[in-house]
């Protein structure tokens, strides 16, 4: 099941998982500006039992698009809940208008998420949802 909106205690619950996806694949934000964001709606927690991802939803050129700014999970059991976890976001996607799922996942990522229709432009995967 997905849980989707910022809650203190389900951060609480995957903060070691989101950190840790910090840490191995840093950004340009740290750990305060993802919870001001988190708490001020700009980003979005998305949530399974063994899968954590930050979304930023924006609009390009009049295309909306979602873009993972952080995906991690609890190991060996993650991989498991991603991908049917992905499908049903990517149908919620759609059914809201947005047409492409971007990110740049780390390495291990790339096999599993092209085997599902991501493609590579440039340093990005994108999910085409239309």
């Amino acid at each position: 099941m997905i849980s989707v909106g910022f809650d203190e205690d389900e951060y609480a619950r995957v903060r070691g998982w989101l950190l840790s996806a910090l840490e191995i694949a840093p950004g340009t934000f740290d750990e305060a500006e993802l919870l001001h964001r988190l708490r001020t709606e700009q980003w979005h927690l998305i949530t399974t039992d063994h899968v954590a991802t930050v979304l930023e939803l924006c609009r390009i050129d009049g295309e909306l698009i979602a873009n993972v700014l952080l995906l991690g999970g609890e190991k060996g059991k993650a991989l498991r809940e991603l991908i049917p976890a992905l499908k049903q976001l990517c149908e919620f996607l759609k059914h809201e208008g947005f047409t492409k799922l971007v990110g740049t996942p780390r390495k291990e990522f790339h096999k599993i998420l092209k085997a599902h229709g991501f493609e590579q432009e440039q340093k990005e995967l994108v999910k085409r949802l239309n």
